[in-house]
């Protein structure tokens, strides 16, 4: 039985929208908070994430850039496991006076293993990726 994802998790990022656009659109340092991808910040492209499997997980999921607004806005199409279909992702960005606040949204549907395993993940990420920026 599928479940809605309906994450909504936010960071504020002592750093500038710049840094925080390069951490999330330069392969190089995808790979320090995320995953190892062949990442291009083009509407349009497609890369895939691969790591070991796992229950919730069949080891890969297939990303889409559906939208692209630099520094603020990138929408994927995040297909990662063979029960539902492509759920959304949604990194907003937002410059404060003194820090960069984060939005992180995921929406669709998933088995509640999935569910369980994407809203452990996507926290564990995003805090790497905000150290990794405010360094």
């Amino acid at each position: 039985m599928l479940q809605p994802i309906d994450l909504r998790i936010e960071r504020r990022i002592a750093a500038s929208i710049g840094t925080v656009w390069a951490c999330l659109t330069t392969p190089a340092l995808i790979a320090d908070w995320f995953f190892a991808v062949d990442f291009r910040p083009e509407v349009g492209h497609r890369f895939r994430i691969a790591g070991e499997p796992v229950s919730g997980w069949r080891g890969w999921t297939d990303v889409e850039v559906l939208e692209l607004e630099p520094p603020r806005r990138m929408l994927w199409s995040f297909d990662c496991c063979a029960e539902a279909e492509a759920s959304h992702v949604l990194f907003e960005l937002e410059q404060k006076q003194d820090h960069v606040r984060l939005l992180l949204s995921h929406d669709g549907f998933v088995p509640a293993l999935t569910r369980r395993l994407l809203d452990e993940g996507w926290s564990a990420y995003l805090t790497e990726l905000a150290g990794l920026a405010q360094r």
